[in-house]
């Protein structure tokens, strides 16, 4: 029997390997949502291949369908976009109209959806939805009008007063600081005229920061003021809080604040200051006809006479909302 001592060698002819089909990798990728993970599984290549490739030839992915809870998916769908559409804004009329409304009609249509029980729940489900994705409670609320409403203006701004430049000066002359002196003598000079006519006036020394001299025949011992502007780096919480903004005008850097008036207000609406049987409509604080002294004199009282309410507001102002 004829034996063969050379076996023939496996796989003499293999399969040439499987190509990859990019193309129909693209296509899922850029018209579903499947997962990469899924899709690579198909096309028996990686994710991590597939999101290099994408990234290459600039492949976007469609967008995921929003998830519709309960109570919005028991609305028609034009009043589901209305629902939507409200929670950017708040604007019902808009709303409205980008749901699909008619514009002529879109006030009225607004209305009618608004006070649709079905509608407001759906509305209030998506309002608490936000609220809780951007980490807004009621007490961090009141935590942010408290510190508006208890802040200190002048760390924003400042008005000094000082001594004038004939407060201090010699015989209540003009005074000018060390380096006007030399900057005026210079000066001087460079015009030709003689050294020894230059008036020193009141000499030098001049310091602002130094108190009026109350017999000052300039001011009067009233000094003069001027306008500091704080460094807002260093603020407190509750400057910080006031602090609205600045802005460049003709007449220099104006610091802008929220109003605390407004502040107070909504604080003591929250806080229930205000009468219950009036919807807390009215003022019974007056606190509008109020000046400011007057204003916190008042609300001071208010609070002597609410430990509980001070309570709260401590805990507040000390850190115990966040």
């Amino acid at each position: 029997m004829d034996t063969n001592d050379n076996p023939p060698p496996q796989n003499a002819n293999p399969s040439p390997p499987r190509s990859i089909d990019w193309v129909a990798i693209e296509h899922a990728y850029t018209t579903t949502t499947i997962s990469l993970r899924e899709i690579g599984l198909k096309q028996r290549v990686t994710h991590a291949a597939i999101t290099k490739r994408a990234k290459r030839q600039g492949w976007v992915r469609p967008e995921k369908e929003k998830p519709v809870t309960a109570k919005l998916a028991a609305l028609e769908p034009r009043q589901q976009l209305f629902v939507q559409e409200y929670l950017v804004d708040m604007n019902g009329t808009q709303a409205a109209i980008r749901a699909g409304y008619s514009v002529r009609t879109a006030h009225e249509q607004a209305s009618r959806l608004l006070a649709n029980g079905k509608v407001r729940l759906a509305v209030e489900e998506g309002q608490k939805k936000l609220q809780s994705k951007l980490e807004i409670s009621a007490e961090r609320v009141v935590k942010s009008l408290a510190l508006i409403a208890t802040a200190d203006p002048r760390e924003l701004v400042e008005v000094k007063t000082g001594c004038c430049r004939c407060c201090h000066g010699e015989g209540h002359k003009f005074q000018r600081t060390q380096r006007e002196m030399a900057t005026d003598r210079e000066q001087w000079a460079a015009k030709g005229k003689p050294p020894e006519d230059f008036d020193e006036a009141g000499g030098i020394g001049f310091n602002p920061l130094l108190q009026p001299h109350p017999e000052c025949p300039n001011c009067g011992g009233d000094g003069e003021s001027r306008t500091v502007l704080k460094d807002t780096r260093y603020l407190s919480p509750q400057a910080a809080a006031l602090y609205a903004g600045a802005k460049q005008t003709k007449y220099g850097i104006e610091i802008q604040m929220h109003s605390q008036m407004e502040a107070w207000e909504k604080l003591a609406k929250h806080l229930g200051l205000y009468a219950k049987d009036n919807l807390q409509r009215s003022d019974p604080l007056a606190l509008r006809s109020m000046s400011d002294a007057e204003r916190v004199v008042r609300m001071q009282r208010v609070l002597d006479d609410n430990p509980a309410l001070m309570e709260t507001l401590g805990r507040i102002l000390g850190g115990g909302a966040e």
